[in-house]
């Protein structure tokens, strides 16, 4: 259970610059919650880069730095609540990066040994880490190893996983050269008000917690930049993700195709 933020711009930009310097500052903040590592992927020139930090990022002026300090036309950034049992390492904290794709998650799916028998110890060596995103991400990489576009890939895995794990959450971010894709599918997942409680953290809970914890928005500015971000963040411009959706958005054009993750329609916007 964790947090989402990216970016994609026309130009070179930070992930401040698109959503503003109070927004980012606010972002950060969830960290206070969310204290289980962080990290980001962001595309330089034609490679995605990553960083990770299994320490806290809140207070850290390593993710105060990806947030402001290097502009790039895509990036990507993930807070980690970890998941009961899944431990809090490097090689756990997300984003996982295989070869330029680049994959952070919000959510968890259980029973995780029933997810885990669906893939290889060499598919899971491949990703790195032994978390429920880890096999997620080995399964996608199948697909896409199998020929499949990435967002083929990715939807069709997600569809896939939320019949097998309905009361799965499945928030996704996916980073490659070509696109930036989000996820939100999570209907009938349970909210972590357990991490709540136990966070002792009372009024300061990070605002959309209690009740839409795994909504996901978007907000476009004027000159295209898109945002897309976990609940937590307050302020105008926002507007919320149609549940059990996904999008790509193509980096070079910022063209956003929308796909039902049900019907699997897709549509241009």
């Amino acid at each position: 259970m964790c947090r989402l933020l990216a970016h994609v711009s026309p130009a070179p930009a930070t992930t401040k610059d698109v959503i503003g310097d109070s927004a980012a500052a606010e972002w950060q903040r969830l960290g206070r919650l969310h204290a289980d590592g962080w990290g980001t992927a962001w595309l330089a020139g034609q490679e995605i880069r990553r960083y990770r930090d299994p320490a806290r990022g809140v207070d850290s002026p390593d993710l105060a730095g990806a947030l402001g300090d290097t502009p790039s036309l895509a990036r990507l950034t993930h807070l980690r609540l970890a998941t009961e049992g899944m431990a809090n390492r490097v090689s756990n904290t997300h984003p996982f990066r295989v070869d330029d794709i680049a994959l952070a998650h919000n959510g968890s799916i259980s029973p995780f040994a029933q997810l885990r028998a669906k893939v290889s110890d060499e598919e899971l060596a491949r990703v790195g880490g032994n978390t429920d995103t880890a096999a997620v991400f080995a399964l996608i990489l199948r697909r896409v190893d199998a020929g499949e576009p990435l967002f083929d890939a990715v939807t069709s895995t997600v569809v896939e996983l939320r019949r097998e794990f309905p009361r799965s959450a499945l928030n996704l971010l996916v980073l490659s050269p070509e696109e930036l894709i989000a996820v939100h599918a999570n209907e009938g997942a349970p909210i972590p008000h357990k991490e709540f409680e136990a966070s002792g953290l009372g009024p300061d809970l990070p605002a959309d917690h209690v009740d839409h914890y795994y909504r996901l928005s978007w907000r476009r500015s004027e000159d295209g930049a898109i945002a897309v971000t976990s609940s937590g963040l307050t302020g105008d411009g926002w507007h919320e993700m149609a549940p059990e959706t996904a999008v790509r958005v193509d980096l070079a054009t910022l063209q956003v195709e929308r796909r039902e993750l049900g019907a699997r329609a897709a549509v241009a916007a």
